[in-house]
């Protein structure tokens, strides 16, 4: 007697493994973010000195600094200044700042545009400069124009961006004078002005970061032209701009879009040199007057922010691949 086949058990629907993808990383950034906020906490706790003598000065007595700890919660243990600390700034309060008085979070709502404003100038310049010419140094790989990026690539990554910002304002705001050396306007004030000061620091940032994207897509670009189907869609007549565009770059980009997410969560906190050298109002420059006040719940929120600029970014990012490239998503099933 022929034994009756048996049948498979379905699996999972793709909203529940969906559903499970979404809570692991939930789980998982979860545990991130709690972990850099208690470690951004116990930055008074370890650092020498005290934050008290910062902002009563050095003739304050024993007692007043004693009061003004206590007022922090420097007299706590990490995990309870940790708990109370998520506490308060679940319901929008990040503490004051000790050098002003200040909200933080009224200082971050103010300057994280700003930040976030250059960030997006950065990016267009760089991906305007090396999306073209990665794809035309992966089409003609050893090439004049290939050999000159690479020569140029190598430069830009070897020159300090401090270096860079002075070279663009001696030569746009001391020679040429067609832009402010320094200095910022809101957009919603004058969004010509703020144009104007948005070039240097944009270029600064964004001339640094093509040199990056041109190296990794140009590589990239290289072995995707390699592949059979690629070889395929060539012998069948496409074009060349269609074969690189439709191709070539979509398979490619998997890496450049990792750098411009993680790069969205690092502007936060990465961009102190390029604001501090530009006077952008942004978040870097909070971030460097902090450090240098001992301005600890302002130090502790740009870390905290920071840290979940990169975790949403990197989960963003993650998402995103599967857009990018669906080959990602069956290979995971």
């Amino acid at each position: 007697m022929t034994p009756a086949p048996t049948t498979m058990a379905p699996g999972p629907a793709p909203a529940l493994r969906t559903a499970g993808r979404v809570a692991g990383r939930a789980g998982r950034a979860a545990s991130v973010l709690l972990l850099v906020t208690v470690s951004a906490l116990a930055l008074p706790h370890l650092m020498p000195g005290s934050p008290a003598l910062a902002a009563l000065g050095p003739t304050a007595t024993p007692e007043q600094v004693a009061a003004y700890e206590a007022r922090l919660g420097l007299d706590d243990n990490v995990l309870a200044a940790a708990w109370r600390w998520l506490g308060d700034a679940l319901h929008g309060d990040l503490g004051h700042s000790l050098s002003t008085g200040a909200a933080v979070t009224a200082e971050l709502s103010d300057r994280i545009p700003v930040t976030l404003e250059l960030f997006v100038a950065a990016q267009l310049v760089a991906l305007g400069l090396a999306l073209p010419v990665a794809l035309y140094s992966a089409w003609r790989p050893g090439g004049a124009v290939d050999r000159i990026a690479t020569a140029g690539a190598f430069v830009w990554l070897a020159v300090p961006g401090f270096v860079l910002g002075l070279v663009l304002i001696w030569l746009a705001a001391v020679q040429l004078r067609i832009l402010p050396a320094t200095g910022w306007t809101p957009f919603t004030e004058d969004p010509f002005d703020n144009l104007r000061h948005l070039v240097l620091p944009a270029l600064t940032l964004g001339l640094t970061e093509a040199a990056v994207f041109t190296r990794t897509l140009r590589g990239q670009l290289i072995d995707t032209l390699d592949q059979t189907y690629v070889a395929a869609a060539r012998s069948r007549g496409m074009g060349t701009v269609r074969l690189l565009l439709r191709r070539a770059l979509r398979p490619s980009s998997l890496p450049l879009v990792t750098l411009v997410g993680i790069g969205i969560g690092m502007s936060l906190g990465g961009s102190v040199l390029v604001e501090s050298l530009f006077a952008v109002p942004g978040v870097g420059t909070l971030a460097a007057t902090a450090i240098a006040g001992r301005d600890f719940p302002v130090v502790q929120a740009v870390v905290v922010v920071s840290a979940v600029g990169v975790v949403a970014a990197t989960v963003a990012v993650d998402l995103l691949y599967r857009t990018v490239d669906p080959r990602i998503a069956d290979e995971r099933r």
